[in-house]
């Protein structure tokens, strides 16, 4: 009967869908120019560790959420990224692949280390 109130959403994607069944680390990170930056990361993924982490004590009110999905052994990563202001998401990125050195160096700026799982033993 209420059928015209729900929402047309796509079909989810192959890469959706795959990054559902993978772990989710949520990570903020300084405002900047996001377009600027977009454009930075669409010439290299690398440019992501140029972004600043957010002290946990500041104020958020405008600032970068980086999502990262990885799977068990680090084989497969990605990132995406969302600016918020007020607390409202005002743009969003695309998903961007990146190998496990990037992942590390990235997620060691925000206290997080990570070793692979053959290098354990």
């Amino acid at each position: 009967m209420f059928r015209f109130l729900k929402k047309n959403k796509s079909p989810k994607s192959e890469l959706d869908m795959r990054l559902e069944t993978m772990k989710l680390r949520k990570l903020s990170y300084v405002d900047t120019d996001f377009s600027e930056f977009i454009s930075l990361m669409n010439k290299d993924v690398k440019n992501w560790l140029k972004l600043k982490p957010v002290n946990y004590y500041a104020i958020k009110r405008e600032y970068i959420m980086g999502s990262v999905y990885t799977n068990e052994d680090h084989s497969e990563n990605y990132v995406s990224f969302e600016r918020y202001e007020q607390e409202r998401r005002t743009d969003k990125s695309a998903v961007y692949p990146v190998d496990f050195e990037l992942l590390s160096k990235a997620l060691a700026k925000v206290g997080i280390i990570i070793t692979r799982p053959d290098a354990q033993g």
